[in-house]
């Protein structure tokens, strides 16, 4: 798929750069007015060229079951990764409850139609360029192939410059970690977003912080890993507190200082 021809020499770099604008644009402005009861602080935007080798070593890493971006979708140029972080009233509300907060579980399902309203409203507006876009799916198999997912959303920011890995497994941004991520693969060349030269997390940084760990109320965090069956169980339980919700989620790991900011 081709972009539209400019006569200007660095015709280029100024596609690159107002095309940035429009995607940062319509993301900040659609979770400006998201339409949902859950909050959100101001979202981040990378990019990651679909040809960098850390999608081959995620091969190795995270396993063969996850998807290179060309096996989602073999056109696709540029890997678009954005966050919607929670606004502070609600990680403050998950961190003071002892069990399952109502807000946080209803928070993952409005996050999750927000980012697909976003993904198919940059689609449509991409579309008027001749630009295609797939959203690759988070698919989980518990019954088959264990807690492994297809596409890790998580991953995909990291190699996009978002952010660090913390002891929680979560991403940690520069406006912290509490919130959810989005991704979407277009037809269209954007540089990449530089990733971060240091570690975000506080104990990675040779601090001394294992809140994360402490606050895990089923015991599925340590400092060396992730008890996922263990982790997956915790978020059901909390899940069938609400079950008109019709979702899962926990949070708990995601509540202390790096919530909000990075360390």
């Amino acid at each position: 798929m081709h972009l539209k021809k400019n006569k200007d020499p660095n015709s280029t770099d100024l596609h690159n750069t107002d095309l940035i604008k429009r995607i940062e644009k319509i993301i900040k402005n659609v979770t400006s007015n998201p339409g949902t009861e859950t909050c959100y602080r101001e979202p981040l935007v990378g990019f990651a060229s679909t040809e960098d080798p850390i999608f081959d070593e995620m091969k190795e890493t995270i396993g063969q079951h996850h998807m290179h971006p060309k096996e989602v979708f073999p056109g696709a140029k540029t890997l678009v990764s954005f966050f919607l972080p929670f606004d502070e009233k609600l990680v403050e509300l998950n961190r003071k409850a002892s069990g399952p907060v109502k807000e946080w579980i209803r928070a993952k399902g409005e996050t999750e139609f927000l980012i697909a309203k976003i993904n198919e409203k940059l689609a449509s507006e991409l579309a008027t360029d001749e630009i295609n876009s797939v959203v690759p799916e988070a698919v989980f198999d518990h019954a088959g192939a264990g807690f492994n997912v297809a596409w890790s959303h998580k991953s995909a920011a990291y190699a996009a410059g978002l952010g660090t890995f913390g002891v929680h497994h979560m991403l940690i941004t520069k406006v912290g970690c509490a919130g959810r991520f989005g991704t979407l693969l277009i037809s269209a060349e954007i540089p990449p977003t530089p990733r971060p030269s240091e570690e975000y997390c506080r104990h990675k940084k040779g601090g001394i912080c294992l809140i994360c760990v402490d606050r895990c109320p089923a015991g599925a965090l340590r400092a060396g890993g992730l008890d996922k069956e263990k982790c997956f169980k915790q978020v059901r339980k909390y899940g069938s507190a609400f079950p008109e919700l019709k979702q899962v989620a926990c949070g708990k790991c995601a509540t202390g200082p790096c919530a909000l900011r990075s360390l």
